[in-house]
């Protein structure tokens, strides 16, 4: 009886070890695809700077700043750990996560607590933190503060309100491609939230910025520049949407006309917020442009929305699932991005 009851519990653990090793390299596999189909995507992208052209000048001088605060051998030897952390990684890919790392950088001298919304993106601000006397000093040069980072937490608490003001200031610094956004997710899921629009309505034209989203300290002159621009644009825009409430003004939405598209934002987000997602998302005659356009300029943006999809992203319609995530599993852990609709409340910048 004993050597049966051995036999048998030999037989659950020779088992188990080999579940364990099929369960393995199911996973490698799917991370090795996922890869790969990654790489072909990113091996095919021009380099980030050829479509780096801000809309606006304050941001570009926002951008020399940063270039200036970041010493070349800093920025070297972050990328030295990463790709040696990630040896499938390819160049081309890593570029564009270091450009949108800084990208949103500059976001967060705008905007206070802006959350991070990219794991990717995210992975390489950890590498930075490592070097924390360089950290320290690019900060004290940028911001003038120190810019804290809190742990990733994966995208486990909804934050709909702030993926709207971050997806609508990120196109109205930079526009829109789709190697950018590949990296963010989905843009445009919610809308900007109705309380805080109605302060624009009323704000006069030399009036300063209300309630605490801005970063507009003394000492940070390049940024207060640039809040005071991207105000002034969202303050016309919001007067302009209420008063046409019959959308009689509202062109259509075009992910190619920056402008336009940001027009949109207001007006659905003040007049059609449940309905919001549903009138962003470009129709197919639009969606066959995007795919088809390859840079962007100061007056228009470029945009590939079906990278998602057929990429490694789920479905634009699991945004209306009370906050799920958009992650696809066979990326987790390789090129998972946080949810359109959902990041964690205290990984982000822009605070003390």
């Amino acid at each position: 009886m004993n050597s049966m009851s051995s036999f048998w519990t030999l037989f659950i653990v020779v088992d188990l070890i080999i579940f364990w090793f099929i369960f393995r390299a199911i996973r490698r596999n799917r991370g090795n695809k996922s890869t790969r189909r990654r790489n072909v995507f990113f091996l095919s992208s021009p380099s980030p700077s050829s479509l780096s052209q801000e809309r606006y000048l304050e941001i570009t001088e926002l951008g020399e700043l940063l270039e200036r605060s970041i010493p070349a051998s800093y920025a070297q030897n972050v990328k030295q750990r990463v790709m040696e952390a990630h040896p499938s990684l390819t160049e081309q890919e890593y570029e564009w996560r270091w450009h949108e790392l800084k990208r949103y950088f500059m976001l967060c001298a705008i905007m206070n607590q802006v959350p991070m919304f990219s794991s990717d993106v995210d992975e390489l601000w950890h590498e930075m933190l490592m070097f924390t006397r360089e950290y320290q000093q690019f900060s004290e040069a940028f911001f003038g503060r120190m810019l804290h980072h809190a742990p990733h937490s994966g995208g486990s608490q909804p934050m709909p309100e702030e993926r709207a003001w971050f997806d609508w200031l990120y196109v109205e610094c930079f526009g829109w491609n789709r190697y950018s956004a590949s990296l963010w997710g989905t843009f445009f899921n919610h809308p900007l939230p109705n309380g805080e629009l109605s302060h624009y309505y009323k704000l006069s034209a030399s009036a300063q910025p209300v309630g605490d989203r801005w970063n507009i300290r003394e000492n940070m002159g390049n940024s207060q520049q640039a809040v005071h621009k991207i105000v002034h644009h969202l303050r016309e825009r919001v007067k302009k949407a209420v008063d046409d409430p019959e959308g009689k003004q509202l062109p259509k939405v075009n992910y190619l006309q920056i402008d336009y598209l940001l027009l949109a934002v207001v007006w659905y987000s003040w007049y059609k917020p449940d309905q919001f997602a549903i009138h962003m998302h470009p129709d197919s005659a639009n969606s066959a442009a995007l795919a088809s356009s390859s840079g962007c300029s100061s007056a228009s943006g470029c945009s590939n929305w079906d990278t998602h999809h057929s990429h490694h992203h789920s479905s634009h319609d699991s945004s209306h699932n009370g906050g799920s995530s958009h992650h696809d599993s066979g990326d987790s852990g390789n090129h998972s991005s946080c949810s359109s609709c959902s990041s964690c409340s205290s990984c982000g910048g822009g605070g003390d």
